[in-house]
């Protein structure tokens, strides 16, 4: 099959070795964009790449066979690569521990290459005693690729296919610290530091509890965090350490974890057979984004736009029948509305209900009519 740019599946070169040109030509075909490799380490690119469109494969290979080279780049526009310097039991662990693992990997002179999708900042470089890893991201950016081989008879070996971007696992980086924070660690040790060592026990005890298959296996991974990545580990008992393992293993447990996209929404049966009795459709999956968006908040107050829903693609309803939904979930008891329109706020603001709640002296429980609608102008529909 052609490709657009006249290189063929099965493109080789006379001058290079088979199995180097139909690892380039099966990654090229899958998309990635290579560069040709030189120099005396036989990594650095014999073309200026920067911000430059996916160059042919046949100028490549041509560029490779012109300079005697056998090694190839590939860009990595929308991957992230963990390169790990030291193929160390401690760096192993590390890196499945924190990152976790990819098929794509490849074997390097030092370590090996894992590969994964992702957009956005890459981690901070780690250098801990038996561990060197690096991040390489971006179009600017470049790795070298598998089947290569250096003028010092290093090869780059393959243990697994690197596909096409959108068939790579998601890079997910399980000690990322929220946008915004700043790292806690030492700049000597590479160890949370006194100050900052319980936020960063807790934050890594909230990730383990979202994925950990039983509470021994997050017990024991979070012991590991605390003795990797912790300065003075020791003030950190086992049973500290157990008891807050097991208050966020509890939430888990209760369906009170949030953990954003991630996170479990418990729906009650209830509330889905009184949706479904009534064949009311719109108003049942309005009510699970509602849940998705607010459930973590239970007592939370919030405005339902049915412009933002459909601008952001969560409904495709039009807005008398979003609002005819929304006067479902009230008359269900599923949602209520605890605050009018008042001065400079022109909506109604909300709150989830179990569909069981009775009405108490005083309280004020508001059926809205699709006349006398929500605001439009919030940007999300979804404001809190």
């Amino acid at each position: 099959m052609a490709l657009p740019d006249g290189n063929h599946d099965d493109a080789g070169h006379p001058r290079l070795p088979a199995a180097v040109t139909a690892e380039m030509s099966r990654l090229f075909s899958a998309g990635h964009s290579l560069l040709p490799l030189g120099g005396p380490d036989s990594k650095a690119p014999t073309v200026a790449f920067r911000d430059r469109k996916r160059l042919p494969l046949s100028l490549v290979m041509d560029r490779m066979a012109a300079s005697g080279s056998e090694t190839y780049g590939i860009r990595l526009e929308g991957i992230l690569v963990v390169d790990v310097d030291t193929d160390t039991p401690e760096a192993r662990a590390y890196v499945d521990r924190r990152f976790g693992s990819s098929p794509a990997r490849t074997v390097t002179s030092r370590g090996y290459h894992l590969y994964f999708r992702h957009q956005g900042p890459k981690p901070v470089a780690v250098r801990l005693p038996g561990i060197a890893i690096d991040f390489k991201a971006g179009n600017n950016e470049f790795v070298v690729g598998p089947q290569s081989r250096r003028t010092d008879g290093i090869c780059y070996v393959p243990e697994g296919q690197v596909v096409a971007r959108e068939l790579l696992p998601i890079f997910q980086d399980h000690d990322a610290i929220s946008p915004g924070a700043i790292a806690p660690v030492s700049a000597t040790s590479g160890r949370y530091q006194q100050g900052t060592r319980h936020d960063a026990l807790k934050r890594r005890a909230h990730q383990l509890a979202q994925t950990a298959e039983s509470f021994e296996e997050m017990f024991a991974d979070l012991v590991g965090f605390r003795d990797w990545e912790i300065e003075s580990p020791e003030d950190f008992p086992d049973g500290k350490i157990e008891s807050l393992a097991s208050w966020y293993w509890d939430k888990r447990e209760r369906g009170e974890l949030w953990g954003g996209q991630d996170s479990v929404v418990q729906l009650r049966r209830h509330a889905i057979f009184k949706l479904a009795k009534q064949g009311e459709a719109l108003a049942f999956l309005l009510y699970g984004v509602l849940l998705a968006t607010h459930g973590h908040q239970p007592d939370g107050l919030f405005a339902i736009v049915p412009d933002g829903f459909r601008e952001k693609g969560l409904l495709r309803a039009g807005r008398r029948q979003i609002y005819a939904a929304i006067d479902v979930l009230l008359g269900t008891g599923l949602l209520v509305c605890r605050k009018k329109p008042r001065g400079k706020r022109n909506h109604y603001l909300y709150q989830l209900a179990d569909g069981r709640e009775k009405k108490r002296e005083g309280s004020k429980l508001i059926l809205v009519s699709d006349k006398d609608t929500h605001s439009p102008t919030s940007p999300d529909g979804l404001a809190a």
